[in-house]
């Protein structure tokens, strides 16, 4: 195949099952395709005649399966169930499979071109999905590849098909077009803002040409699957200004109002829906730009090389199924793409790979949805697809009701996005008679919570969780599409290590109430809208001052007891002199407490309400916290924080101001230099820790190193005292990679409140580990792919009995090894006369040193 045009021809002509023929020539099957037996189908278990099964053979053991897709309201599902069916039937040859489904009324035939991993159970389809009447760029360039990648080799062939249809393929030519189109874009504005505004300008107005091109795929924009190119073309041949002509009445008249309420201009762009929730709401950038625009070149450069380009589906990347196509997920990794490597080193900020995400997701919800009445492992089947007894059903629908989850650091919403759509899955399969999209939004505006300090992640969070929630919704007439939910007061932008947690909850009268009004205003709009949210802001108001006179009275109470020890007697009636920290103490109280006053002064004025947990979260704090807090918060070393940054956290962090393990900094002789190796994923933990309910879940995925280094002592030495850990998962040799080198683990724990006298040191943990090994040898990528999984009690974790003491995952065999070296043997450091007392690195840590001794006491050898 030499040309888009040509590859464009064939796909289109490909309009049957019975018509396949062209297609798997192009693609290397030289026998034309035969109807299979139907003896031979019941062999497949493919029971359904009427799906004209027919069959071609490849080069070895590559075999195609062409069927028709009549009547499938859903070719995904069927695409998988024929894959596993396959698996298991036919599981040496290596299969694509090519559905059909013809035209009808106005929907295009569909052509679904799928292959799998036969090593894989159950099998993950990557998949091209083609509309025929809307065929894009990206479409024929897949098909050309496949015709392209034709080899000798069967094995070969197939792993080739795997790697053009899956959508990395996609997404990485996707990434060089948006990169240049968000350049292009900053750079056509005009008048020209300063450059970092043009480019936040740039990058607002593509996320919402990328949204829509979303919706353009349901025809919910006057029923047009290419509405934008159109009106495009059509306004070049009016004289172009198509971003003052069309862009600004079609965001900010139409799809921000009220059909009753649009003016002639917004009418005629036809059959719009009214989408609400803020995606169309100008910014304050916006506003203070208002007479900005962009030019017609780079805006006609945007739909040549990108929006027209590609394929865009609404349905997120799983487990099960890959598109070769542009889904919501991407546009959180295209969120990281578009930040500069300093930056991303600065904030920490890396995108997540959506298998650790569904992992760490499933674990959490498993312990956060688990009760009294029903046990962890049951909700865990419950998620897989397993079905509950009735009694059990009811229980984990009424967790399920009243869950309330966090992501203190969301990004742009990997984590919150699938713990939606699992908990709407979860609910259908319960019982729930209402539709999918229904259920979405009801959990979405009562159950979903995020926070994020930079701007444009919690608007790329607000967008994907819209498109999750619509993306269900099967509503076929624009204009009776419900309107977006208000999400700005669920997804927060704020610092999460600033202000306070839930430690201290003052008793805030009305602070449960809010929880209602801020349900109201998710669904309001117009005058309604604008009511509810002021009223929000006058509790959010209310909060902060009722948060600040608490701090008050804690501060004077802790001066009144300060202040009392200082002026008892001793046992002669005499009275000592106040001790210098005594007095330091309190100079930092008085401070503090005219801070808070200051503070409460200025908030009555009116002035900026600070980010905190407390004010804008006031009846969660009320409720006794967040059932479940989840994410991947930045991981930054504290030395790289500003100074006046780590004073402050210093001040509001145990884990930052004990962090040492000191038995091992003092046995290695390290001094206190290693204080700054401190990780801001340690903080995150105790935030977590202190903003989750008694009993509540904690998943986070954090540095390895915090259950290692020794600045980690602090982190462990509190999660022991505040925590019960459910599961530890060790993923620094795994095959789950970052686009950084980094070395991840995942914690599940549950809060528990105790002192650290009383704790219960033999609670059982569910520890995963991946096989190590840092040989480069093929034995180590193999050991990689291993998963050894254990369980052990809280104490066969630990290092040794001191306070902070890291922790060392080795199945029990393995630890028990260990220890038997360990307690009868030498350590290293001290059989080595004149070295340091950290021993001898050799690089290889799979290898040790043993020196044998003879009887008049001299080395003989090693």
């Amino acid at each position: 195949m030499h040309s888009l045009k040509s590859a464009s021809a064939l796909l289109d002509a490909t309009s049957s099952a019975s018509a396949t023929a062209p297609l798997l020539r192009e693609l290397g099957f030289l026998s034309e395709p035969i109807r299979l037996h139907p003896e031979a189908t019941r062999r497949l278990g493919l029971t359904d005649p009427s799906r004209h099964w027919h069959i071609a053979s490849g080069e070895g053991a590559l075999r195609a399966l062409t069927f028709s897709l009549a009547d499938i309201d859903d070719p995904r599902t069927e695409m998988t169930r024929i894959a596993s069916r396959l698996t298991s039937t036919a599981p040496h040859l290596f299969w694509i499979l090519i559905g059909v489904s013809e035209q009808s009324g106005e929907q295009s035939g569909e052509l679904v071109i799928a292959a799998w991993n036969q090593g894989q159970s159950p099998p993950r389809i990557v998949a091209l999905v083609v509309h025929r009447g809307r065929i894009v760029d990206s479409d024929c360039e897949t098909v050309c590849a496949l015709s392209a990648s034709r080899s000798q080799s069967d094995i070969l062939t197939h792993c080739r098909w795997l790697e053009i249809l899956g959508r990395q393929s996609v997404t990485r030519r996707f990434f060089r077009a948006l990169q240049n189109s968000v350049h292009q874009l900053a750079q056509s504005l005009d008048p020209a803002p300063p450059p970092n505004c043009a480019f936040e300008l740039a990058l607002l107005y593509l996320s919402r040409l990328l949204f829509l091109s979303f919706l353009e795929t349901k025809g919910w924009l006057d029923r047009d699957h290419a509405f934008l190119g159109n009106q495009y073309a059509d306004c070049m041949a009016r004289g172009g200004r198509f971003h003052a002509r069309i862009l600004s009445p079609l965001f900010f008249g139409t799809l921000n109002t009220h059909p009753r309420n649009r003016a002639r201009r917004a009418r005629e762009f036809g059959r719009i829906p009214f989408l609400n929730g803020g995606l169309f709401t100008r910014s304050i950038l916006e506003r203070s730009t208002i007479h900005a625009s962009f030019s017609d070149e780079a805006l006609g450069d945007l739909f040549a090389n990108l929006l027209g380009r590609y394929r865009f589906t609404a349905r997120e990347d799983t487990t099960a199924w890959s598109e070769a196509a542009i889904d919501p997920e991407i546009l959180g990794k295209a969120f990281e793409s578009l930040m500069g490597a300093a930056d991303r080193r600065r904030t920490g900020a890396f995108y997540t790979p959506q298998a650790l995400v569904e992992r760490l997701s499933t674990s959490a919800l498993a312990s956060g949805l688990s009760t009294p009445q029903v046990a962890r492992e049951l909700v865990a089947a419950a998620l897989r697809g397993d079905i509950p007894s009735a009694r059990d059903r009811t229980w984990i629908l009424s967790s399920v009701d009243g869950i309330r989850i966090l992501d203190p650091a969301c990004g742009s919403g990997a984590f919150l996005v699938h713990c939606l759509e699992t908990l709407a899955s979860l609910r259908l399969r319960l019982g729930d008679i209402r539709p999918l999209h229904v259920i979405r939004r009801a959990i979405l505006t009562s159950s979903i919570f995020g926070v994020d300090v930079n701007p444009m992640a919690v608007w790329l969070c607000e967008l994907r969780l819209w498109l999750s929630m619509a993306i269900e919704n099967p509503e076929a007439d624009p204009m009776k599409v419900a309107p977006l939910p208000n999400l700005d007061r669920h997804v927060r932008v704020g610092d999460s290590l600033g202000g306070m947690d839930f430690s201290r909850r003052p008793d805030i009268p009305g602070a449960r109430d809010l929880a209602a009004a801020r349900e109201r205003y998710s669904r309001a709009v117009g005058p309604r809208k604008k009511s509810l949210a002021q009223l929000l802001d006058r509790s959010e108001r209310a909060c902060a001052i009722a948060v600040a006179d608490g701090r008050i009275a804690h501060f004077q109470a802790a001066r009144r007891d300060l202040l009392t020890s200082i002026r008892s007697r001793d046992l002669f009636g005499k009275r000592n002199a106040p001790a210098p920290d005594a007095r330091r103490q309190l100079v930092t109280i008085r401070q503090s407490i005219a801070a808070a006053r200051r503070s409460v002064a200025a908030l009555k004025r009116g002035a900026a309400l600070p980010f905190s947990f407390p004010t804008h979260f006031a009846d969660v704090s009320a409720a006794g916290g967040f059932d479940v807090v989840i994410g991947n918060p930045p991981w930054v070393r504290t030395g790289n924080v500003p100074r006046d940054d780590r004073l402050r956290l210093r001040r509001s962090f145990k884990v930052y101001r004990e962090s040492a393990w000191r038995a091992g900094a003092d046995a290695a002789a390290a001094g206190r230099g290693f204080a700054a190796q401190v990780d801001v994923a340690a903080l995150f933990v105790e935030r977590s820790v202190r903003l989750a309910r008694d009993s509540g879940t904690i998943a986070l995925l954090v540095p390895a190193k915090l259950w290692r280094s020794l600045a980690g002592g602090g982190v462990r030495t509190f999660l022991f005292e505040e925590t019960d850990m459910v599961e530890l998962h060790d993923l620094t040799e795994s095959d789950q990679a970052f686009d950084a080198s980094v070395y991840p683990s995942l914690l599940v724990a549950t809060r528990v409140r105790r002192r650290a006298a009383q704790q219960s040191l033999m609670q059982p943990v569910s520890v995963r580990a991946i096989a190590t090994g840092n040989l480069p040898t093929v034995a180590t990528v193999e050991r990689r792919r291993e998963l050894a999984e254990w369980r052990v009690d809280r104490e066969g974790i630990r290092f040794d009995a001191s306070r902070g003491s890291p922790w060392i995952l080795a199945p029990p065999e393995v630890r028990a090894a260990f220890d038997t070296l360990a307690y009868t043997g030498t350590p290293f450091a001290e059989t080595v006369i004149g070295r340091p007392r950290l021993g001898v690195k050799t690089g290889c840590n799979e290898a040790f040193i043993v020196v044998a001794a003879v009887a008049n006491g001299e080395r003989d050898g090693t």
